[in-house]
């Protein structure tokens, strides 16, 4: 029988574990395309409404995902004293789309042909926070799936997500400095939109990070 750290897992809890797995890659794919999204606005294409519908859509799959995994663990007798911290860490996956679905809506509103928004959409700090966007996300899906591994393992990749967050966080820095030096140039109504748009993006790493905080509590809870 596998075994979640020192809790015995029977095939009803290594299939909730497998949902939460197809949970994340739904998540994941959201995360993806309102960074394709991010791509299509600062290259000026004319018609993003596709890739906006789809972030939209992908949101709402993870969302009736979540529900489902999160009503089968509560009918059932699951995960003995660990399943209020399943439940969380399900809730905690599904806010990294909520945060995707939010960035793409303050994008889509605020990205208007202002050049100082296109110009801080290109920037290389900008690339970079995408990128540690998604290393963040990735990490955590690293973790998700080395649940069932030893303590060690696991608890590296936790350092992994932190890690990938506070690259993301300095980036974040960069690009809201960058945005204050836009000041006098661009209209005071843009730069809120993109501070706020900078803001909802960063909440992706956040909540992976967060959720990596839940599994490690489920790692104690295991161990302890």
């Amino acid at each position: 029988m596998a075994r979640f750290p020192s809790f015995s897992l029977g095939g009803r809890e290594r299939s909730i574990l497998r949902g939460v797995e197809q949970h994340l890659s739904v998540v994941k794919k959201c995360v993806v395309t309102y960074q394709s999204l991010v791509s299509s606005f600062a290259a000026e294409r004319t018609s993003p409404d596709a890739l906006l519908s789809e972030v939209f859509s992908l949101q709402d799959g993870a969302k009736a995902m979540r529900r489902d995994l999160s009503a089968k663990i509560a009918e059932g007798a699951f995960f003995g004293g660990v399943r209020e911290d399943i439940l969380t860490l399900i809730q905690t996956n599904d806010n990294i789309a909520d945060s995707a679905k939010d960035a793409a809506r303050l994008l889509a509103i605020g990205a208007d042909g202002e050049p100082g928004f296109l110009e801080i959409l290109r920037s290389e700090h900008m690339a970079a926070f995408q990128k540690h966007l998604l290393a963040a996300v990735t990490a955590l899906e690293s973790l998700i799936q080395a649940l069932q591994s030893d303590k060690k393992t696991v608890v590296s990749k936790v350092r992994i997500v932190g890690d990938c967050e506070e690259d993301a966080d300095t980036e974040k820095d960069r690009l809201l400095r960058q945005l204050l030096g836009e000041r006098g140039r661009m209209d005071p109504v843009s730069i809120i939109e993109l501070r706020d748009f900078i803001f909802a993006s960063d909440d992706i790493a956040d909540n992976a990070e967060h959720a990596s905080d839940v599994v490690l509590v489920l790692v104690a809870k295991g161990y302890g």
